[in-house]
């Protein structure tokens, strides 16, 4: 009973493709046109030829740097080999040490990320600290804890822009950095390390899921080098992935072991969500579709289900009274503000059925073209196979996500920043394709292709205005 979603944890840990000797056709096909359109996208880049947004549709990226600076790609010249050598020892390592990998892991892509940015026009202590591109520092040097938290629907309006029209968690996040004494360089160093925490929460959601130490090592990779968490790191949409992924664990764990103390925590985090950012909440169709499957497969329960719908409200109940308790907080009237401020903004600057077709292009620059092309060939493998591998089930309902983001509208334009948190997630799918073989190279390609793209676009691009 402690399955989800496998037929046999051995099935699971072996999927079917990884018998080969060789390369599957689709993965080697697949890997190889995405290594191919990322060249081609980083020649674009530098070449000042690749789209960035739309004036008519209200909204671009300017580009930085004059066209033909090729220099400024021999970062991720550097920094490439160093991740291949760090994935090739990581997959020689033993189980046992499955921890201490992800620890090294943690540790040891700071410094490359960092180096990156080596060509990134705005410093990381800059952004911190630049209403502009970050409004969340300076209210924390404003007022305390109590006088922003106790009177904040009153304080909103004398926020900055972005403070004013987000949730309150991104400011509460720069309270804690400032209790520990931290400057502003530093602040962003912390942010890129807390915004590394999604590759980890995507690689225990993986393992738990799948059994499968080679799909979460490479999960584990690609979501450390996602070019739209280095393009904006440290704007926190890069850390919007983290508390949702947390809550994603979480069910997980449920689904695994029925533990209470798991639903309770799901409700916490669920909570946390909105009060950091609400949109990453549109993952619940994965949350769904994890749900849906384990009781069609009878591996779950209903009276399970409901135990799980009942403590994941009692634990968002909980924080919820308690943020009212403590400083007469309301997340609901809070959340109200934001949405009808989002929805207002829409309707005067962004027009939506322009928007609806290109968010799709941004998003292959947040998540990187090699990895959209394999999201695309996983999808269609999963319909093909009619596959219930997990990495199926999650590669199936995070194009449903994709769907649903996109029709729905609520974001157009700046998806390149603001579909992080879904940008990260899909990276299982490219690693479920590059785990089907042995083989070192399609993981190595995808691992190459993000780094260049991550590299070429910092350096290029002025994602980030101060």
């Amino acid at each position: 009973m402690d399955r989800v979603l496998v037929e046999k944890r051995a099935a699971a840990a072996v999927p079917v493709d990884t018998a080969r000797a060789g390369v599957p056709r689709l993965v080697a096909w697949a890997a190889s046109a995405g290594a191919g359109l990322t060249v081609l996208a980083v020649i674009a880049m530098v070449l000042r030829r690749l789209p960035t947004g739309s004036r008519e549709a209200g909204w671009t990226y300017p580009y930085d740097r004059v066209a033909g600076e090729w220099h400024v790609l021999w970062p991720a010249l550097v920094v490439a080999p160093a991740a291949l050598g760090l994935l090739w020892l990581s997959r020689r390592a033993p189980a046992r040490l499955d921890a201490a990998v992800v620890a090294g892991w943690f540790l040891a892509v700071i410094p490359l990320q960092l180096l990156l940015r080596a060509y990134a026009l705005p410093s990381l202590g800059d952004i911190v600290a630049s209403d502009r591109a970050n409004s969340f520092y300076s209210p924390s040097q404003r007022w305390g804890i109590g006088e922003f938290m106790g009177g904040y629907m009153g304080l909103v309006e004398q926020l900055p822009p972005h403070a004013r029209t987000n949730m309150p968690g991104k400011t509460m996040l720069y309270f804690l950095l400032d209790a520990l004494g931290l400057g502003p360089a530093a602040m962003g160093v912390a942010v890129l390390a807390v915004a590394n925490l999604s590759a980890v929460l995507l690689w225990l959601i993986v393992r738990d899921l799948t059994a499968d130490r080679r799909i979460a090592l490479y999960t584990l990779v690609l979501g450390l080098f996602l070019p739209g968490t280095l393009y904006f790191a440290p704007v926190l949409n890069a850390v919007s992935p983290v508390p949702i992924l947390l809550a994603l664990w979480l069910h997980v764990r449920f689904l695994k072991t029925r533990s209470y103390g798991y639903a309770l925590g799901l409700g916490g985090a669920l909570y946390l969500t909105v009060f950091f950012e609400a949109l990453p909440l549109v993952l619940g169709v994965v949350f769904a579709a994890l749900l849906g499957v384990a009781l069609r497969r009878r591996t779950l329960a209903w009276r399970d289900a409901l135990r799980l719908v009942a403590l994941t409200v009692a634990g968002f109940a909980a924080c919820y009274a308690l943020m009212r308790g403590l400083f007469g907080y309301d997340l609901f009237d809070n959340f109200a503000y934001v949405l009808a401020d989002a929805n207002d903004f829409n309707a005067r600057w962004r027009p939506y059925g322009m928007w609806v077709t290109r968010n799709l292009w941004y998003l292959a620059l947040a998540a990187g073209v090699a990895s959209c092309v394999m999201l695309a060939a996983a999808g269609y493998d999963a319909v093909r196979r009619r596959s219930v591998h997990p990495a199926a089930v999650l590669t199936l309902s995070g194009i449903a996500v994709l769907i649903v983001l996109d029709l729905w509208g609520i974001n157009r334009g700046e998806t390149v920043r603001l579909w992080i948190f879904l940008a990260v997630y899909l990276q299982i799918c490219a690693a479920w394709l590059c785990a089907r073989t042995e083989r070192f190279w399609p993981a190595a390609v995808l691992v190459c292709a993000a780094v260049l793209q991550s590299g070429a676009g910092t350096a290029m691009i002025g994602f980030v205005r101060i």
